[in-house]
């Protein structure tokens, strides 16, 4: 479980004019909810956010929320929910964070990343990843980091299945397991160069036929 800090004000104007005030501060407006709780909204730091964005597996990240509002400070352990970036810039417009309970179960989104060389590659195949993340259901404390496969002994026509990665006890994969994660194919030219030799051999084969009529 990887854990991060960030620190938040206590907003207090909301409305169109207050967030272009915020951006052109170079602050990023955010809203806090939890399970039955109100929202809150803040206010962020941009180039602390842009920094800890960059980490591909912040939506699986546990962060330790700072609330500043004057004087008071107070601390909420949190997850990202979701981000809106510009079209253009890519800039990071808005952010919404998810008060977790350390003892109810969440469901977030874990990164997949495959390790190794296949041995069908190196026969020529080609290795495919078809799923980059799978959503699991856990306690907060037992969020993966992410997901690593060996994909080392696959063979050309291999696969792995959602089914065969390992999980932590308490750990549980929400998503079909039957699901391919990664496979090694066949190369296009390869299949096609195959299909066309089997297609004279074909054609041989029923002219040969045909010249063993004829000569009967």
């Amino acid at each position: 479980m990887k854990q991060v800090s960030l620190n938040a004000e206590l907003r207090t104007q909301c409305g169109k004019s207050a967030v272009k005030k915020l951006r052109r501060e170079g602050l990023i407006p955010a809203i806090l909810y939890g399970n039955k709780k109100e929202a809150i909204p803040l206010s962020l730091s941009s180039l602390f956010l842009n920094r800890i964005m960059t980490d591909e597996a912040i939506e699986s990240t546990l962060i330790d929320l700072t609330i500043k509002a004057g004087e008071k400070e107070e601390k909420k352990t949190v997850v990202l929910k979701d981000i809106q970036v510009g079209h253009v810039k890519r800039n990071c417009l808005h952010v919404d964070f998810y008060e977790v309970d350390m003892s109810e179960k969440i469901v977030v989104p874990i990164s997949i990343h495959l390790i190794g060389k296949a041995k069908g590659v190196e026969a020529g195949g080609i290795l495919q990843q078809i799923k980059r993340e799978v959503e699991v259901q856990c306690l907060p404390s037992k969020i993966p980091g992410r997901f690593e496969i060996d994909v080392s002994n696959l063979e050309i026509g291999d696969s792995i299945h959602l089914g065969e990665i390992r999980l932590d006890d308490g750990v549980e994969i929400l998503e079909d397991l039957s699901l391919v994660v990664t496979a090694v194919s066949t190369p296009t030219v390869m299949k096609e160069a195959e299909e066309e030799e089997m297609g004279i051999e074909e054609d041989r084969g029923e002219e040969g036929d045909k010249e063993g009529k004829e000569n009967k």
